[in-house]
């Protein structure tokens, strides 16, 4: 049995992992976008810089002891992960729809302005000192988890449709295995939160991360 200050290490790594995948990620394809100045690495850059961005605030309220301090910062990384998610789906919508479609550009707008209307409307429906937890619960069930299940099954559909001599698509496929293995920690790992099953959430999220790199990097399942 791993010891409690085992889990908060692990937790910790976890943490680490994550933020620096994300802005590894931003660097590589905002690198990218300077070389070929196409849409699809710039929507990408962007969505993992604020994606890696979203979790500075919530780091940042370990050093604060206030609720309503505590609130505003946990209301600034839930919208910067409202951003984001909405980016990475427009990223993982170039990929896939037609241009122009409406499940673009216009499907993105929408999910970021409902995701910003529920984020707004949390000072008004609870207390400062519940709204961590509430906006976790949210941000991770309600958002993190249906978005990334979409994107998941978007590049399922992708590595189905490449040819099989395709060099991209194992990698694609290691993408679409990575976004879903995310999408259920945050789907079903946040209702374990704080419990004995928290290592294998931490362990999941740490290996879909490694995944995630390696298949959008060395293995280009963008094609950038």
């Amino acid at each position: 049995m791993i010891s409690i200050s085992g889990i908060e290490t692990l937790r910790w790594i976890s943490t680490i992992v994550s933020i620096s995948v994300k802005f590894m990620l931003a660097i590589y394809f905002l690198n990218r976008y300077s070389k070929k100045r196409a849409g699809i690495p710039l929507a990408w850059g962007t969505g993992f810089f604020f994606f890696g961005l979203s979790q500075i605030p919530i780091l940042a309220m370990r050093y604060f002891e206030d609720a309503a301090t505590d609130m505003y910062f946990a209301l600034m990384g839930a919208f910067l992960a409202a951003l984001s998610l909405a980016l990475l789906y427009y990223g993982t919508s170039l990929l896939f729809f037609t241009t122009g479609s409406f499940m673009q550009k216009k499907l993105s707008i929408i999910f970021f302005v409902v995701m910003a209307i529920i984020i707004l409307a949390f000072p008004l429906l609870t207390t400062a000192e519940n709204v961590l937890k509430s906006i976790f619960m949210v941000v991770a069930t309600g958002f993190i988890f249906p978005i990334m299940l979409i994107m998941a099954f978007l590049f399922f559909i992708i590595w189905h449709k490449l040819d099989p001599i395709n060099p991209r698509r194992v990698n694609v496929f290691l993408v679409a295995v990575a976004w879903l293995i995310y999408s259920l920690v945050n789907g079903i790992g946040s209702f374990f939160f704080v419990t004995a099953f928290d290592v294998l959430f931490y362990l999941l999220s740490i290996i879909s991360f490694l995944i995630l790199l390696y298949g959008m990097t060395l293995g280009k399942a963008t094609g950038h």
